[in-house]
């Protein structure tokens, strides 16, 4: 049982952020089964302390009762915060970690509870503080395996916590036994509440495994619908939502540049050597294109040989101006395509957010406009919106 669930953490590990997140967000959203646990415990463990008339297990329910409440407010705090923006997976760590803890700490104070019960002296006929406990633990473990088998490590650690211990408690009590049927009753029970806890181990790792793949796989469809099929670059519907995020971050003192691309000559390739060879070109200039934006910034094809680049964190035009020429520079060298030599050119215009506008669409209208002032001036540079193209740039038809 461990080597398998051992065998779905390890598949697990290059588990994708996004995945992770969501798994994180299945586990820790549902508020109902946290405070239906904690009734559980308090209305079993107050009623053990009152027939027991015992300190020790008033003062453990206390404490369950008060994790518990702890617990219920931090599935409320996660509500509230995953209401407002995306979560991140760093982020998903830490609130997963202060879930294991609250998780982890009540199964620690329900398993102390139902030893404590068990190991006190009781009539050899009495019933009710092996009924209570073994129920407490069953009513737990059908929770923890049902709220918290999307994350079997979690799910195991609750479990072993809370049913060791009254594994324990309902051995030593068939120790006591001298009647051989309360014997086996306890024995049995023992070995029921072992089984159920290991059927659950193996149920939250399929259900683990079976979750996962389906995440990952609504995730590739998902990303499928925002990138184009040729390059691999974010298409438009991505293009907006990378530009709608990255200007909501955007400093006071900070533009957003858009950089709008347009190969020169690229129709001229498609003609004399045919359209896979084109394809093999758009690709090529990508994998150019993407050495030279940072993970932060947004690549973008819209169709044919047209790119938009979204530049955040830009503190001067100059800096925009600078990442441009470059990439004049880099995709203008030759490349080798089939065997062929094949040299194309690009051009480019950017518009600056604030400055040039607010909305994507102002923004690429603004850019691809600055674009085709360049072309008719001379391709192969670079042009800011409202600038003229400057005198240098060769007129390469």
């Amino acid at each position: 049982m461990w080597r398998r669930l051992g065998h779905t953490s390890r598949k697990s590990a290059p588990l994708p952020d996004a995945a992770y997140v969501e798994l994180v967000d299945m586990v820790a959203r549902p508020v109902m089964p946290v405070a239906f646990m904690g009734i559980a415990l308090a209305c079993v463990g107050l009623l053990l302390a009152s027939r027991k008339q015992d300190a020790l297990l008033l003062a453990l329910t206390l404490a369950g009762i008060a994790v518990d409440i702890a617990s219920v407010f931090l599935v409320l705090a996660y509500q509230r915060r995953a209401a407002q923006a995306t979560i991140l997976a760093d982020e998903a760590r830490g609130w997963e970690r202060r879930y294991a803890i609250g998780l982890f700490s009540f199964a620690a104070l329900l398993g102390a509870i139902n030893a404590r019960a068990l190991m006190m002296a009781h009539p050899p006929e009495s019933s009710l503080v092996p009924m209570l406990t073994s129920g407490l633990a069953f009513v737990f473990a059908g929770g923890v395996v049902s709220n918290v088998a999307f994350r079997p490590r979690l799910c195991a650690v609750g479990l072993a916590l809370s049913a060791t211990p009254t594994v324990i408690g309902l051995v030593v009590r068939a120790t006591e036994a001298t009647d051989i049927h309360i014997l086996l009753g306890f024995v049995l029970q023992a070995l029921l509440l072992s089984a159920f806890a290991v059927v659950g181990l193996l149920w939250a790792a399929e259900t683990h495994a079976t979750t996962r793949r389906q995440i990952i796989s609504k995730l590739d469809f998902a990303k499928m619908a925002r990138r184009d099929d040729l390059t691999g670059l974010a298409n438009r519907v991505e293009l907006r939502e990378r530009f709608d995020e990255a200007s909501t971050r955007l400093g006071p003192n900070e533009y957003l540049a858009i950089h709008c691309l347009d190969l020169d000559r690229f129709k001229a390739v498609n003609d004399a050597y045919g359209h896979l060879t084109g394809d093999l070109l758009l690709c090529a200039v990508t994998a150019r294109l993407l050495t030279m934006v940072r993970r932060e910034d947004t690549a973008a094809r819209l169709g044919g040989d047209e790119f938009v680049i979204v530049q955040i964190g830009v503190r001067h035009p100059d800096e925009a101006l600078l990442l441009a020429r470059r990439i004049v520079r880099v995709l203008g060298a030759p490349y080798e395509i089939e065997g062929r030599s094949i040299q194309i050119g690009v051009s480019i215009g950017v518009a600056l957010a604030p400055r040039d506008g607010l909305t994507l669409e102002q923004l690429v209208t603004r850019a691809d406009a600055a674009l085709y002032r360049m072309k008719r001036g001379g391709r192969g540079g670079v042009v800011f919106a409202e600038e003229p193209p400057p005198p240098s740039a060769a007129n390469d038809s």
